[in-house]
């Protein structure tokens, strides 16, 4: 059985922080020669200045260059940042914010450098010094909402998303980044997100990131008005338009595709999302979920495992990976799935449902199987509660019927006991299997025992049969022995007849 998961959900997609492009406001190239304090200036003297307004020395935005030279091109090709890399570009970053003072954005790119190699601890303080040096500087701030984000905390991502818009009006990524936030609460949220998505687009009319948060929106609208999955897939295919190797947009259409039951399309678009970007989580989430309804187990696998790899901590993933195992008949490995999904959030009901699934239909079918997967289903229902999400699942697991009289399953209409009707139905005819077989090992006993007496009984008959005289032919006859015959054998003197 599949994992049980939140109906009508989606995978939620993150903006990520977005390359610092430019050089701070200013032009593509600097004055030559020396460094000190000396401003940085375009063609015609105009000074290059921060976010913040502070202009750029020649000595730091000569080294902002560089390393904006070098990031650009490790990042151009996939799978090329390496650790020694990102040392590389974030000394270059280093050295242009020792030669700026509050060099904010050379703060943020040195982060950023540290980020693409998972140095996620450096990276966040980073990511602070540069908000430190400049409050109002959006990409710093949206880094570190996101980092709370990812850490589960849902309020404080909010806040620092709305704290960039506000500081920063021009603040794309704050905008689509609180329309998710917005979004996760349902259609009450929905009016608000559209709003701050049109104000990113109204800034960038080809900023993609907006575009596929759109096409999100419109998806979680589909379930009430099935029209809002053609205004979804507009959206994306004019994304596609605008750049064609963008992964998200994709792995969005996907999902439109597989609302529309279109599963073939669907499971070609996660994959066309994991050729541009192999790091790109819900695409392997949601291509290992498509390989799952369709047995593929060893594609699931290695698509959960994959996802793992880039969210180690995912409770989603490691759900789905006990799944794979499972149908893979390796139940040890399964079981550890399970066990860690359930370390990850242990007020979630989903694992002991499927810890119970797994004892009791594949293990060795032995009452102490029974009992233990009796056992998570009770830990399931105490954490499922009422939650109408796990409703499917709660009537599996407690659904009684009337089983005397009638063959369990038989005719359509008929009654398909739960899961722990089954365990006790199960159990009772277990216990009454062994009675009877405690008394027919019972009875093999006392018939045992009885043969034994018989035979003990005619051994007896026998000895004493064999100990009791013989009559012994040679023997003469006794008085009143009938005389021998005549013949041959008569005595000469036996008198004659009528002598």
């Amino acid at each position: 059985m599949s994992p049980i998961k939140t109906r009508g959900s989606l995978s939620l997609l993150l903006v990520t922080v977005a390359l610092f492009a430019a050089a701070c406001g200013g032009g593509s190239s600097a004055a030559g020669g020396g460094g000190g304090s000396t401003p940085a200036a375009v063609v015609g003297g105009k000074q290059i200045k921060t976010a913040g307004g502070q202009s750029v020395s020649v000595e730091a935005h000569n080294k902002w260059q560089e390393g904006l030279k070098l990031f650009k091109s490790y990042d151009a090709t996939k799978g090329s940042w390496t650790s020694g890399h990102c040392d590389d570009v974030a000394g270059k970053f280093e050295d242009a914010a020792s030669a700026q003072p509050k060099f904010a954005e050379a703060l943020y790119m040195q982060g950023l450098a540290n980020d693409r190699c998972g140095r996620k601890d450096k990276a966040q303080k980073l990511y602070g010094d540069a908000v430190r040096a400049n409050p109002k500087f959006c990409k710093a701030r949206v880094a570190i909402a996101l980092d709370h984000l990812h850490s589960g905390q849902d309020s404080q991502a909010e806040g620092e998303f709305g704290q960039s818009v506000q500081d920063d009006p021009q603040c794309t990524e704050g905008y689509v980044n609180l329309a998710i936030m917005q979004r996760k609460r349902g259609i009450a949220g929905n009016k608000d997100a559209l709003s701050n998505l049109r104000r990113a687009l109204a800034i960038d009319a080809q900023y993609l990131p907006a575009f596929n948060e759109m096409a999100l929106l419109y998806l979680s609208e589909a379930a009430d008005n099935t029209k809002k999955l053609d205004l979804a897939e507009v959206v994306c295919s004019q994304a596609q338009k605008i750049n064609a190797n963008y992964a998200p947009i994709y792995n969005t259409w996907g999902l439109v595709d597989l609302q529309r039951d279109k599963i073939i399309d669907a499971s070609a678009k996660f994959q066309k999302a994991l050729e541009l970007d192999d790091k790109m989580f819900e695409a392997y989430m949601n291509f290992a979920r498509i390989t799952i309804g369709f047995r593929g187990y060893e594609d699931a696998k290695a698509a959960y495992e994959k996802a793992l790899s880039l969210q180690p901590k995912n409770f989603e993933a490691q759900l789905g990976l006990g799944v794979a195992l499972r149908g893979l008949s390796d139940n040890a490995k399964a079981q550890d799935a399970y066990e860690k999904a359930e370390k990850l959030q242990p007020n979630r009901p989903e694992p002991y449902y499927n810890l119970g699934v797994l004892h009791q239909d594949f293990m060795d079918g032995s009452a102490d199987e029974m009992k233990k997967a009796r056992g998570f289903y009770q830990d399931f229902l105490t954490r499922a509660g009422s939650d109408k999400r796990y409703s499917a699942a709660i009537d599996d697991v407690t659904r009684k019927c009337k089983v005397e009289g009638k063959k369990r399953g038989s005719g359509r209409s008929a009654c398909i006991s739960g899961r722990l009707q089954n365990i006790d139905l199960y159990l009772d005819t277990m216990k009454q299997m062994a009675e009877m077989e405690k008394m027919q090992k019972e009875q093999e006993k006392q018939a045992a025992a009885l043969e034994a007496q018989e035979a003990k009984e005619k051994a007896a008959a026998d000895k004493a049969a064999a100990a009791a005289p013989k009559p012994d032919d040679k023997k003469p006859a006794g008085p009143g022995a009938a005389p021998p015959a005549a013949g041959d054998g008569a005595t000469k003197d036996a008198p004659k007849k009528g002598k």
